[in-house]
């Protein structure tokens, strides 16, 4: 079984999509990646081109567990949060005693 915080990241308890609009900044950081990936394929042989994209590859799921865990992360620290404002009991320092 998942764990709840990989279901959500991953969508598979909302299944809400995430779109992107046109003319955002991450538009274009992706349609630049887009044109110099395609400039540097053009530069390389069949054999150059399978271990860059062996590397993508490598470097992409690195990038994806880290992702995953910075959300869940964040989840449970908003848990943290969301239990201390609702914590009713004595703050733990107390005023020095009246002499």
């Amino acid at each position: 079984m998942k764990n709840v915080f990989y279901q959500l990241f991953e969508e598979d308890l909302t299944r809400v999509s995430l779109m992107f609009e046109k003319g955002t900044p991450y538009e274009a950081a992706v349609n630049r990646l887009v044109d110099e990936e395609e400039k540097l394929l053009a530069t390389l042989n069949a054999e150059q081109e399978q271990l860059l994209r062996a590397y993508s590859k490598a470097e992409s799921d690195v990038f994806d567990l880290a992702r995953r865990e910075d959300f869940a992360a964040g989840i449970r620290l908003g848990a943290r949060l969301m239990m201390a404002i609702l914590d009713d009991t004595p703050p733990m320092v107390h005023p020095e005693p009246k002499e």
